[in-house]
């Protein structure tokens, strides 16, 4: 099998490399086939193009976008949830009239990151070793962290600055305590539906990609519901699991993935420094009997 990773992310939205030295990285990993798929945007493609042209290197156009569904089903009180999903556009033809859409969600960003900033400055203002740490100072670091655009600020970098900060012990730790889905300094993206999002895709002429099915703190049972409306609402394809995930997780999504027929895609999730647990080219190996979405470019 060629070496491909389909999902990376750069300075244009919560990476810390520019679309250029990301596409420069992957190439010194030995990767053939890449996507740069920055967050509703696709605004890094020309940099990383010119780039991997320049090395020979074949890049897919990408973009990861984030949508939202509802989940219905299961027991107690939660019995339905509204859950924010990332959905991955690959290889689409008509960039213009994608980015039309993904301009309103850029502006959502904005909007979304200053209020994350403000209730984590309200969290900081009660614990005695941070209460100095005003909503000014940390709106001005998150986005020193974006390179000055309040469009592309991300949870990662409000993650990377409580880090530097010392509120937290690692990224993933502000996640667990004060980012993540239904924690105290989470605010929803406006977005659209899953399914508008795959059609979203379609009409552009791209592939849909279910990203990271087990990274959305549902059950086994939701993981499975999420892929099986995922692919009713005409979804193509589903991420494969980390190689570092359980093997019980990966057989459950091998499992579903053939249920319903789907394609499967790789990635490693690549960000740069602010989570460098994930590697470039560290990506799941697909079954011989699994269709790769690189086999549709």
């Amino acid at each position: 099998m060629i070496k491909v990773d389909l999902h990376s992310h750069s300075t244009r939205s919560d990476g810390t490399f520019s679309p250029a030295y990301v596409v420069k990285l992957a190439h010194e990993m030995g990767i053939e086939v890449f996507a740069l798929t920055d967050h509703d945007t696709t605004a890094g493609i020309d940099e990383a193009r010119q780039m991997a042209n320049e090395l020979g290197m074949r890049l897919i156009d990408g973009a990861e976008i984030s949508c939202h569904h509802q989940m219905n089903g299961g027991y107690g009180k939660n019995k339905s949830t509204t859950k924010t999903i990332h959905v991955v556009a690959l290889n689409f033809k008509d960039k213009e009239r994608l980015n039309q859409k993904l301009n309103h969600l850029q502006n959502s960003r904005e909007t979304r990151g200053h209020a994350i900033v403000v209730k984590m400055a309200k969290i900081l203002a009660d614990m005695a070793d941070f209460a100095h740490i005003d909503e000014q100072v940390l709106w001005q670091a998150v986005l020193g962290k974006a390179n000055g655009n309040a469009k592309a600020v991300g949870r990662a970098h409000i993650g990377q600055v409580l880090f530097e900060l010392g509120v937290v012990r690692t990224v993933q730790d502000a996640f667990d305590k004060y980012l993540a889905d239904n924690k105290p300094a989470y605010v929803a993206i406006d977005s659209l539906t899953m399914g508008q999002t795959i059609e979203l895709i379609h009409e552009c002429g791209g592939i849909s990609v279910l990203a990271h099915p087990t990274r959305y703190d549902l059950s086994a049972t939701r993981v499975r519901k999420l892929i099986a409306d995922f692919a009713m609402l005409g979804g193509q394809a589903v991420e494969l699991p980390s190689p570092s995930e359980p093997m019980s997780t990966r057989a459950m999504i091998d499992r579903c993935v053939a249920e319903h027929g789907l394609m499967v895609s790789v990635g490693s999730d690549f960000h740069g420094a602010n989570m460098p647990w994930r590697k470039l080219g560290q990506v799941a190996t697909p079954k011989a009997e699994q269709v790769g979405v690189w086999e549709r470019f």
